[in-house]
């Protein structure tokens, strides 16, 4: 039923910025299973190219974890951390591990190398639909945790992040029916990862479904 606006969109996509329509790169999904993910291209061919020279416009690199997020007592600020060139308190040498983590996750404001119409399919989520490709090939589910590039999955493979693992990829997941989701740190996002990770069921999918869908709706209605 969606192929004919599936067929349009590439139309229009190619038609603004010569290079395939879809774009595809290898992420991690459930039982850290490696797969191809598809997705329309919303901004210019090779951008992947301009990325190194936007890093530094990376809004999550002065995000710090919080605290009270993930039960960092302040009491480790009064721990001492010694290498052979240098010492350093375990509070500040963790909030640096967790500003390491951050970097891996990228999001840069009004960022150059989204196209026009590329700002559409992606307010209006039309961007995912390939997506259902990857759905029957069974890459990935209809609900459940955003499927990662290789190098943010090698970073949350650690015994505090792995359980986001243990729940399928997901078209749409629990943070995504969040009204904040745009200006979420990516402390919360693994928290709400995890959270689904524990709490997925049928019931709680066809919950998040609809959710999502309100969520879409009334964001292209503000």
């Amino acid at each position: 039923m969606l192929l004919p606006l599936m067929i349009v969109v590439s139309i229009i996509i190619v038609l603004e910025s010569p290079g395939a329509p879809i774009y595809v790169s290898e992420r991690v999904g459930r039982d850290c299973r490696k797969f191809r993910f598809y997705k329309f291209r919303s901004m210019r061919k090779k951008s992947d190219e301009e990325l190194e020279s936007l890093k530094n416009r990376n809004t999550y690199l002065d995000i710090y974890a919080d605290p009270e997020t993930i039960n960092l007592p302040m009491q480790l600020s009064e721990v001492i951390l010694y290498s052979d060139n240098y010492k350093v308190n375990e509070f500040d040498y963790l909030q640096e591990v967790a500003k390491e983590i951050n970097s891996s996750f990228i999001k840069v404001e009004k960022d150059p190398r989204i196209t026009g119409f590329g700002k559409f399919i992606r307010a209006t989520s039309i961007d995912e639909l390939p997506q259902l490709i990857n759905i029957l090939k069974g890459d990935m589910s209809f609900v459940g945790n955003r499927p990662l590039s290789m190098a943010e999955a090698e970073l949350l493979t650690t015994n505090k992040f792995a359980k986001r693992f243990d729940c399928p990829a997901g078209l749409t997941g629990l943070w995504q029916t969040r009204k904040d989701k745009d200006n979420m740190t990516p402390d919360t996002r693994r928290r709400l990862d995890i959270e689904y990770a524990e709490k997925c069921s049928l019931s709680y999918d066809i919950k998040l479904i609809i959710s999502t869908i309100v969520q879409v709706l009334t964001k292209n209605n503000e």
